[in-house]
């Protein structure tokens, strides 16, 4: 009996294979799947469960059939189920996440290398998400976590509603993949199903929500043969004009608005694209809230101009790049809004740096070597003056012409595993401030995908003059030019390190991070300040399987132990504890307690370090749900 079972449970993890059929006849993406095409196709069935009640067989019927011709990749799903209990209201696009719908998504790993894949999903009203995965990215509780879901692509669905259940048909053309150009291919696959009604995800791999990763745990689909990417290039030119009347203060502003430029997207080869942009107009784009900041810390704006949203998920994997350093407000624009208006009238001070143009080629070789090339030029921008008392209207240079560039080589290893290579570099024109940051990020998983290392070692360099101000930090590195302020070139460093096990019921990490006073990436990162030496540890028991009370709970308990880097003394220390209980009615019980045992001081060195503020040893949070 002990043998059987074991033989049960090692098919039931065991990774499934199919065979692609290569048509001649192209199906009609029309839902139905009336066409005698999809019988010669392979079939995907016994789906199982990774929620709620993983490694169970999946409560309601789906059975998927996929083909492939030289132009695009056809999936064909049968979901079964009572028509009156399917949730298919309409919701927008990539928003199925955060509404009450039912879904089917295929998924494609077309490197076969457990780290980056495409995913395509349809809900019961046709309402399609397309996302970019990538090695962190995970399946939990019916939605995958940790995707780019700012990537739009091109291909065509179509559902039918029928007596029993729902059907879909999809087309997935090559020019919205990235594959490597191969006489027969592997590919990773996986068919996930969502069921609201019940919470129910069903997958056609099995995922075990206490392993670690997703793309790790697709099938695979095999002898793709003689597939080859297709031309990959589009044109958008535009013009545009227009007037803006707006009130500044106590007054009126008008501006005529006029543009024209052109986006270009074109595929070099099988796997690298370029896209490009030319005197872009993002008038179009929603604007950012306004923010009372009340924090020495600046604001971090989400991105909203495609452009900065597509296809970047390479040049973000080591966290240097903030793409709203690229046409942000002129660095002078705030001291020409303070001049004395007794004196001067203001006639011209743009809020926006104007960008010339962008490029960026990105893709990854059949070695898996991710390859990312990212340059972009703005314009050098001037506020007009006049002087009241002379009459004269002179220009002021607010943000000189500056240079950004991102370099990054991203390695996949076996399994999960990579190391990455990024240098962002920043050029203004004159001796204004430049700026250069290289970092290198490991991570390495065993071949079992239970423990984890890694860790990073960045540096930064600033040189040119940088305004003063008044960062104590750097009070006694500051020279004196034409009359103002300015601080002296600077290095920095950062370095972290981590262990731990990220897969099974018991998981843990320990982590060391140090950060110089001087460690500056803001040029084309963010970070709200460094000069830290931190250390953390949590360890954490996860049941993640339905037992008979329970979906899933899980224990956590962590510390943190932080000093500033310079001077080396201590800032805070806390430790934390929390439980989460999932009942089998979807309820869910959260508690968590912390503890300062000693007074956390706050020490931002944007502040006075001979005041400090004390902060309360001990808080609850006790959510009931």
């Amino acid at each position: 009996m002990l043998v059987a079972t074991l033989f049960w449970a090692q098919l039931l993890i065991a990774q499934k294979t199919l065979t692609a059929v290569k048509t001649q006849q192209v199906p009609a993406i029309d839902g139905r799947l009336e066409e005698a095409v999809w019988q010669t196709a392979p079939s995907l069935t016994d789906f199982t469960q990774n929620y709620p009640s993983y490694p169970q067989h999946a409560s309601v019927l789906t059975e998927v059939r996929v083909l492939y011709d030289n132009y695009a990749f056809y999936v064909a799903a049968r979901l079964e189920d009572d028509p009156n209990l399917i949730r298919k209201q309409i919701t927008a696009r990539d928003g199925e996440q955060r509404q009450d719908v039912d879904y089917f998504a295929i998924a494609f790993d077309t490197y076969n290398d457990q780290q980056n894949g495409f995913l395509f999903l349809v809900t019961p009203a046709n309402v399609q998400t397309d996302a970019k995965l990538g090695s962190g990215s995970q399946l939990g509780y019916g939605s995958v976590n940790n995707s780019d879901r700012s990537w739009d692509a091109v291909w065509e669905s179509n559902v039918q509603l029928t007596e029993t259940g729902w059907t879909v048909e999809m087309r997935i053309p090559y020019i919205s993949l990235r594959f490597p150009k191969k006489e027969v291919q592997t590919w990773g696959l996986q068919a996930i199903r969502f069921t609201r009604r019940n919470n129910e995800a069903s997958t056609w791999n099995p995922v075990n929500p206490q392993q670690s990763g997703f793309i790790n745990q697709f099938g695979k689909c095999r002898d793709l043969v003689n597939i080859q990417p297709p031309l990959r290039l589009s044109l958008s030119p535009y013009v545009t004009a227009g007037y803006r009347s707006y009130p500044e203060g106590s007054s009126v502003k008008n501006e005529f608005l006029r543009n024209g430029g052109m986006d270009v997207k074109y595929g070099i080869n099988e796997s690298f694209t370029l896209d490009a942009t030319l005197v872009p107009d993002f008038g179009q784009v929603v604007s950012d809230n306004l923010i009372n900041n009340l924090s020495p810390f600046e604001v971090y704006f989400r991105e909203n101009r495609p452009f900065f949203t597509e296809g970047t998920e390479l040049f973000n994997k080591a966290g240097l790049f903030y793409s709203r350093r690229i046409g942000a407000i002129p660095g002078g624009y705030y001291n020409i809004e303070a001049l004395d208006g007794s004196q001067y009238s203001i006639e011209k001070n743009p809020s926006v740096t104007q960008l010339y143009n962008a490029i960026k080629l990105s893709g990854r070789t059949k070695n898996k070597l991710g390859i990312g090339v990212f340059n972009a030029v703005t314009a050098p921008m001037h506020a007009e003056v006049t002087d009241k008392n002379t009459g004269k209207t002179f220009e002021i240079e607010t943000e000189p012409l500056t240079n950004y560039n991102i370099v990054v080589l991203d390695q996949a290893l076996k399994g999960r595993s990579s190391i990455t290579l990024t240098n962002t570099n920043v050029i203004r024109n004159g001796a204004d401030r430049d700026a250069n940051v290289t970092s290198f990020d490991w991570e390495l998983y065993t071949e079992d995908n239970t423990y984890r290392v890694g860790g990073t070692a960045r540096y930064s360099s600033i040189f040119g003059y940088t305004p003063y101000r008044g960062n104590i930090n750097l009070v006694d590195d500051t020279i004196r030019r034409n009359g103002s302020l300015f601080v002296k070139p600077y290095d920095g460093f950062t370095t972290t390190v981590q262990a731990g096990k990220v897969s099974g019921k018991v998981q843990y990490n320990l982590l060391a991070n140090i950060e110089s006073d001087t460690y500056d990436p803001n040029d084309m990162g963010y970070l709200q300040n460094a000069n830290e030496v931190s250390y953390e540890g949590t360890v954490s028991y996860n049941q993640l399987t339905p037992t008979e009370k329970f979906i899933s709970y899980s224990y956590e308990l962590s510390s943190e132990y932080q000093n500033l880097y310079k001077p080396y003394t201590f800032n805070s220390f806390e430790i934390r504890a929390r439980g989460q209980w999932l009942f089998k009615n979807f309820w869910d019980f959260n508690i968590g307690i912390g503890s300062q045992p000693f007074a956390q001081h706050d020490l931002c060195p944007y502040r006075d370090r001979r005041r400090r503020l004390l902060r309360s040893k001990l808080f609850k949070q006790i959510p009931f749900q």
